[in-house]
């Protein structure tokens, strides 16, 4: 009889441990599939000329996404084909056990249930971060482009080249800004060669702030990029801030017992 019950006990709690992993599988495709989702349509339409620095912060960031969230879809479906194949009694004893545990503090929960879930869904969350940081400067470019805060410089065009998006392909123009340095920009319409014209600096030349502006329009749309992405970091961090509690705490209970 007893033989019985641990046997029944290690099963309840074998599948506690499978359901908390695939809670953390779940969560992490959730997060990689809207940040994925998000960064493509922004890089489609609202930032369809990324070159440079932007270009290749782009797709390493769409690429690292695609990847977990592939990776965590997977293991997602893995598990949910185990817990299936497990007893529905024992099942149902699990899932009594775990309803206290909601999908949304898988991010800051520390210890994790399931570490390596854990830690790859907050592999994703630094994406996010990372994108952030990359459409910080087109924000500050935005916001500087309608204060007027940006100097007049003289753009030289050398070349054409193609650019795609969702909406299909154009031609833009690539030269360089006859400044300090001659940095490579590149204009985002056709326009004639070897004849300079005037164009807005960008105050902050790195990632998306690389790109220049040449209308309101796609000075909106650095700021609605930057602000989103930035938001979403900011909420990152703060989940991030959690953690470290969390871990700070954690560590504090085990000297106190050790």
């Amino acid at each position: 009889m007893h033989s019985t019950d641990a046997e029944s006990d290690s099963a309840v709690a074998g599948t506690v441990r499978l359901l908390h992993r695939r809670r953390g599988w779940v969560w992490t495709t959730v997060v990689s599939v809207v940040a994925l989702l998000v960064t493509l349509g922004l890089l489609g339409s609202l930032a369809p000329n990324a070159k440079g620095a932007g270009q290749a912060f782009a797709a390493i960031f769409v690429l690292l996404l695609t990847i977990l969230a592939v990776v965590a879809l997977v293991a997602s479906i893995v598990d949910t084909v185990r817990l299936h194949r497990r007893d529905g009694g024992v099942r149902s004893h699990a899932v009594a056990r775990t309803t206290h545990h909601p999908v949304r503090a898988h991010a800051y929960q520390y210890p994790p249930k399931h570490r390596f879930s854990w830690v790859v869904g907050w592999a994703a969350l630094l994406v996010i971060v990372g994108l952030g940081i990359a459409t910080l400067p087109g924000l500050v470019d935005g916001v500087a482009y309608f204060a007027g805060a940006e100097q007049t410089v003289t753009f030289v065009p050398t070349s054409h080249s193609q650019s795609c998006g969702r909406s299909g392909c154009h031609t833009e123009t690539d030269g360089y800004l006859q400044t300090s340095g001659d940095p490579s920009v590149t204009w985002p319409s056709d326009v004639l060669l070897g004849v300079p014209f005037q164009v807005r600096q960008p105050l902050w030349n790195w990632g998306f702030g690389s790109e220049l502006i040449d209308g309101d329009v796609g000075a909106v749309g650095h700021i609605f990029a930057g602000v989103l992405f930035d938001a979403a970091s900011v909420l990152v961090i703060f989940a991030g801030y959690r953690v470290t509690r969390n871990w700070l705490r954690h560590r504090r209970e085990r000297v106190g017992v050790s």
